[in-house]
């Protein structure tokens, strides 16, 4: 019997986690996939939006205030990476200029103070940013955005969280949710959990799993956001690029990433659900065409990859955070963009305002808020890694070139509480593979080590999930061939 259930390990499961594991609670995060975050919180800009876009009076504009002040002390003690970039929107017609304006207007209703946004000339623009185009007139500076790493967002809380006791059971579906008494009782595809409080933080599948309770007064819907990845070693820009905001959302945005890579997108599509991650033609030569709106001399000949990955929109408009009208299950659900930044400010207020209410919430005397800390050796000096060297010669093994990740890298990304368990787990966590080559040359030493570090046989090692072996049998001796699906 667990005290809460939370359904989904997205950004928003994972900060609400590690919100409760300050309590004395029994709490188990279900999620429904081989690891966490591999979702929404997988395939997004990874801005920390400074709250100068939402509409006034809205949750969206509350939380992203709120979570964009609490961001940079929760990397701290979580050791997530975080670039305080600043950023920009910028307009290229009067027109734009006019919703400038009205941006810098909504910012300062939002909360933001005179040092936190400012109207921009061209002449004030081109110093910040000496690659603009020719056609941008105007714009606003927005110097409290930053950049976060979301996978690493997620992780860290989900491991702080599981080190402070939160339980974490992956490829748990739920199927059905039933409550007697004061009791819930929710089936997965594996087995039955009983709680006294569910939280549905399932991303795009919100309505589904409240519609397993009760009738869902809200719908969520998948919004397809395409990107191109850029090659670390070509920087356009300094800062976040915003274009004019339009009814679609905050438009084709050019993003420098804390690992030197520059994203350009997203799209903004309604698809189903399936849909979610494929690319498309029309939507990739969309992000080319409007993204030199904003920059020129973009060199298209560094992508090193596209992606896509869907946003949960809420047919309220607004995120949706409360207690239903069966009491004791909260849906947590449209956390769309600003969701990243607001996580952690839901979090607080989901415990604080919701959970609390239901629940008597005693605090933990040995409660540990930080994260054993992540070396991260293409940032650390030589007299560091020497000293890293003496302690550990795994950190001396180069293994993604590209990106420049260690063995000793790789070996920690598994071995921590919520720790890798596949190629694509240890890419998230380490990014190896991630770089212009995307695995070919560092591929088949991670599935060495994967193999090593789990105790398991190279055929065993999967690619992204359960089926997705890569090594499926042996040529001669040793030698493995590769599975072709």
């Amino acid at each position: 019997m667990h005290d809460i259930i939370i359904i989904g390990a997205g950004i928003s499961g994972a900060t609400i986690a590690k919100e409760l594991s300050k309590y004395k609670l029994k709490t188990i995060i279900l999620e429904k996939e081989f690891d966490v975050a591999t979702e929404a919180t997988m395939a997004n800009s990874a801005i920390i939006h400074s709250g100068h876009d939402p509409i006034p009076g809205t949750l969206k504009a509350k939380f992203n205030l709120l979570g964009n002040r609490m961001y940079k002390q929760m990397s701290q003690d979580l050791d997530i990476p975080f670039m305080e970039c600043g950023g920009m929107v910028l307009a290229t017609t009067e027109e734009e200029l006019v919703l400038v304006k009205e941006s810098y207007k909504k910012a300062l209703i939002n909360g933001l103070n005179e040092n936190e946004v400012q109207l921009l000339n061209r002449s004030e623009i081109l110093e910040l940013e000496p690659n603009i185009s020719d056609i941008v007139i105007g714009g606003l500076n927005l110097p409290t955005t930053a950049v976060t790493f979301p996978w690493e967002a997620a992780i860290a809380n989900i491991e702080n969280a599981m080190d402070n006791g939160i339980e974490l059971a992956l490829e748990n579906k739920v199927i059905s949710i039933e409550k007697q008494d004061d009791v819930f009782i929710v089936k997965t595809n594996q087995k039955e959990y009983e709680a006294r409080v569910v939280i549905n933080a399932s991303g795009l599948y919100g309505t589904d799993i409240a519609n397993l309770i009760t009738t869902s007064p809200f719908k969520t819907r998948a919004r397809r956001g395409e990107y191109y990845v850029l090659d670390k070693d070509t920087k356009v820009v300094n800062r976040v690029l915003y274009p004019a905001p339009t009814e679609k959302g905050k438009g084709v945005i050019i993003t420098p990433q804390y690992h030197g890579n520059t994203l350009l997108g997203p799209t903004s599509e309604f698809v189903d659900f399936d849909d979610v991650s494929k690319t498309t033609a029309s939507g990739l030569e969309y992000i080319k065409k409007n993204s030199q709106k904003l920059i020129k001399d973009i060199p298209f000949d560094k992508i090193v990859r596209s992606f896509a990955g869907g946003r949960a929109t809420s047919s309220t408009g607004d995120f949706v955070i409360e207690e239903s009208d069966v009491k004791g299950f909260i849906n947590v659900c449209g956390i769309e963009s600003p969701g990243l930044t607001a996580a952690p400010a839901i979090a607080v207020y989901v415990v604080d305002e919701i959970v609390s209410k239901i629940l008597n919430l005693n605090k933990k005397d040995n409660y540990n808020p930080y994260r054993k800390k992540v070396y991260r050796t293409f940032e650390m000096t030589n007299d560091e890694l020497d000293e890293l060297y003496k302690k550990d010669k795994s950190y001396s093994k180069m293994i993604c070139r590209c990106e420049k990740v260690t063995e000793g890298e790789i070996i920690d990304s598994i071995n921590r509480n919520c720790g890798a368990k596949s190629v694509v787990g240890v890419k998230n966590r380490c990014r190896a593979g991630s770089g212009r080559c995307q695995g070919g040359f560092c591929q088949s030493e991670v599935i060495n080590i994967l193999s090593k570090q789990l105790n398991i046989d190279k055929t065993e090692v999967v690619y992204s999930k359960t089926g997705s072996e890569i090594l499926i049998g042996k040529t001669k001796g040793e030698v493995l061939w590769t599975n072709t699906m």
